[in-house]
């Protein structure tokens, strides 16, 4: 990697009061619209500071892209000692950033920002409630208003996210220095059958006409959910099989008590579901007839254009200059005043399916070209002053929920102690071409393929079924894909992908060692290619791949998001302690790697299944971690640090592959993973090596002859000695499932 490679990234700290599990509506914007930014601004890292939320026992995953959460306390601090932190910590820590974005004003005292100012750093200020500048000074003494005033005016920028907040700012903040940002909405692809789907948990059946009224949003005497339930015996009296489905947190015990006990004296037990708070609440959409939202106050409400972008007409209360310039009267939904105002408009709604599809096709339109989360993302990066050309890459609908190498997102997987030992053999399917040269995109030669019988008839005799990680050149010439396509129809092999971006379309990066990393390319590139990838593969051996490897294992901060996208169920791109160098953040992380299987996102939908390596020795316990990136990096490779440290018995890597490894380190690897509780083993090669002359490892038949035989060896020894199985990588999956908790689903109010 060249020193043109590699930039200082800018950073951008953004402040908030309140964070998960604490629920803010602000908090969650900031989560969707940190992704997109990411996707238009890799090189800007987006951290948060959470400043009144204690610290959670286990930190919250939920944004990939948020690269740091960092909670001030631990526990509940006096109004002082707060303040105290919160400047100790700036002093601390400004030299991170290059911008801090204020998303809710924290610091009474101004210090923070003061601070902030004299370190030359920009600084930014958000209105998203009812907190616009006359607003924050009106709530300090009138002795102290003109200090607050003169405090505001160490601010760079100010954003409102609606007309009315803006408005307010602009009579006390030079209007130059204002921003009008609504917030953005981001709408995943529907998932097919999606509405039925969710539907039938909600108790209808298929071809139910029941109306369903969808509420999001946070259970608290603001946003009024109880408003909607008092309500619905008009509506009821009308259509009878109406639901009404309540989708949020509970933000006030004493609210949702008071919305249990109205639905026990109106005996709407069928008709009220509580859905609870959902990560993700775009299925509800989906199975919505129309959005109804009651809140008394609202920055924007973000959940009304999100609705309309669903195609979902709304029926929501007014709040001028908040929502009326979007919800347009009879256009894209109903504004009302009063209860009266309210059941008339759902009325209207509910017997007319043309009018409920005729404002939501209108809705969508407006909320899609005013709303969109690509354009407002970049009015934000032009405020923090990383401004993006113009012509922004489609919109790629990815989640920021899971993560590859953030272990802060990772779900270990516990093997019973007396599971047998799971072998996977994993073998890197791919075109040949000179390791040691550039990158080509004209080195299609995947005759090599034909080569594997030679492994075949090892595997036969040890019950082997490999899995073949299959590439693009390999998938798009008969040369490639039929050897392999009569091996899978005889049972004897399976076939998953394997990214090389370089030799797989769309072709708009450069060639360079960096961009052979798939997870260094933009986000919209990245997901593109391995679209394409995925595409070829299902074409060519008539079935959707569902195990993945990004090839020279270069993962990415986005991977995870994409192949949940793409409907993997698995990945295996890391190796312990073989960092890919040209990897941001990869090098790190992969020192501390387990080779454990672990689930790479909380709701447990796609595993991790890593190469099996590990650091092997006396010196190989819990201090290894810090001594192997000095002897196996490139200073240590440079004084052979690695070699000595091997001879000594003291320290060694082996990986379980017959490149580069002896039998005797594979067993000896085995062995020590055995000792230290492991019981899935994943062997790996690349298939080139099997026609003698391709790769390093076997450059003729003699070498080819030893190659062979390491793997029989191999095969006998984990069956043999180690009392082993060979296996399948759906066997992981299959047992980590069976142990896993089933997702909870949305109940009914209870009685």
């Amino acid at each position: 990697m060249t020193r043109a490679d590699v930039r200082r990234p800018r950073r951008v700290l953004h402040v908030l009061k309140y964070y998960r599990p604490a629920f803010t509506g602000e908090g969650v914007f900031l989560e969707r619209s940190s992704a997109v930014m990411q996707e238009l601004a890799p090189d800007v890292g987006h951290d948060l500071l959470v400043t009144h939320t204690p610290r959670p026992a286990q930190d919250p995953a939920a944004c990939s892209t948020l690269a740091r959460v960092i909670y001030l306390a631990d526990r509940p601090l006096g109004a002082l000692a707060l303040h105290l932190r919160m400047a100790a910590w700036f002093a601390a820590s400004l030299h991170r950033y290059d911008t801090v974005h204020v998303r809710t004003h924290a610091d009474w005292y101004f210090t923070t920002y003061l601070l902030t100012r004299l370190a030359r750093r920009r600084l930014v200020l958000s209105a998203t409630l009812d907190d616009s500048l006359p607003v924050l000074v009106g709530q300090y003494r009138p002795s102290l208003r003109p200090l607050a005033r003169r405090g505001f005016r160490l601010f760079d920028a100010f954003i409102g996210i609606s007309p009315k907040l803006d408005a307010e700012t602009r009579t006390m903040a030079d209007p130059a220095r204002c921003h009008l940002i609504p917030c953005g909405v981001s709408i995943p692809t529907p998932v097919p059958d999606g509405r039925a789907t969710l539907r039938r948990a909600l108790g209808l059946a298929a071809g139910d006409p029941a109306l369903v009224l969808l509420f999001v949003g946070g259970l608290g005497a603001r946003k009024d959910p109880l408003f909607l339930v008092r309500a619905l015996p008009r509506i009821l009296a009308r259509h009878p099989d109406t639901r009404l489905v309540l989708v949020g947190p509970v933000l006030e015990a004493g609210h949702l008590a008071a919305i249990q006990a109205a639905v026990a004296e109106l005996g709407l037990e069928r008709h009220v579901i509580l859905a609870g708070e959902q990560r993700d609440p775009h299925p509800y959409f989906q199975a919505a007839d129309m959005l109804v939202f009651a809140s008394h106050l609202e920055g924007f409400g973000t959940v009304v254009p999100e609705a309309m972008a669903h195609g979902l007409p709304v029926v929501v209360r007014r709040l001028p200059g908040v929502n009326d310039s979007f919800v347009r009267e009879d256009e894209t939904g109903h504004l009302f005043d009063d209860a009266d105002g309210y059941v008339a408009a759902v009325l209207r709604l509910a017997g007319d399916a043309a009018a409920r599809a005729r404002l939501g096709t209108e809705g969508r339109k407006l909320a899609r070209a005013r709303f969109g989360m690509r354009g407002v993302a970049q009015r934000y990066l032009a405020v923090y002053g990383a401004p993006v050309e113009p012509a922004l890459p489609e919109e790629t609908r990815l989640g920021a929920t899971a993560s590859v190498l953030d272990r802060r997102f990772h779900v270990p997987i516990t093997p019973a102690p007396d599971a047998q030992p799971l072998l996977v053999t994993m073998v890197d399917a791919e075109e040949a071409f000179d390791w040691s040269g550039p990158f080509r995109r004209d080195a299609p030669d995947v005759t090599s393929m034909a080569a594997q019988r030679h492994a075949h008839r090892v595997f036969e005799r040890h019950g082997v079924v490999p899995l073949y990680l299959v590439d693009h050149p390999v998938a798009s010439q008969d040369a490639g894909r039929a050897p392999l396509r009569e091996w899978l129809a005889d049972g004897a092999c399976e076939i998953g992908a394997q990214m090389h971006p370089w030799v797989t379309p769309p072709f708009t990066e450069a060639l360079s060692e960096r961009n052979s990393y798939a997870g260094n390319l933009p986000v919209d590139l990245e997901l593109a290619k391995a679209r394409c990838l995925t595409d070829a593969l299902a074409e060519a051996f008539g079935e959707m791949p569902r195990i993945y490897r990004t090839g020279r294992f270069g993962a990415g901060p986005r991977t995870a998001d994409i192949l949940k996208a793409l409907g993997y169920l698995a990945d295996s791109s890391v190796t312990p302690h073989w960092p890919p160098h040209g990897v941001a953040g990869g090098a790190a992380g992969n020192w501390v790697f387990s080779a454990r299987p672990y689930w790479a996102d909380q709701a447990r939908r796609l595993m991790e299944i890593p190469v099996s390596a590990a650091l092997v020795g006396r010196l190989a316990g819990t201090r290894a971690e810090r001594l192997a990136p000095l002897a196996f990096g490139p200073a240590g490779q440079r004084l052979h640090l690695g070699g000595a440290l091997a001879r000594a018995g003291l320290m060694e890597r082996i990986r379980l592959s017959p490149e580069g490894m002896t039998i005797d380190e594979a067993k000896r690897l085995t062995r020590h993973m055995l000792a230290a509780g492991h019981r899935t083993f994943v062997l790996t090669y690349h298939s080139p090596s099997l026609a003698p002359g391709n790769t390093p490892y076997v450059r003729d038949a003699a070498q080819l002859h030893r190659f062979l035989g390491w793997l029989d060896d191999y095969y006998a020894f984990f069956r043999e000695e180690v009392g082993g199985r060979c296996g399948s990588w759906r066997d992981v999956r299959g047992v980590a499932e069976a142990g896993a908790p089933v997702a909870a689903r949305p109940d009914r109010v209870p009685a």
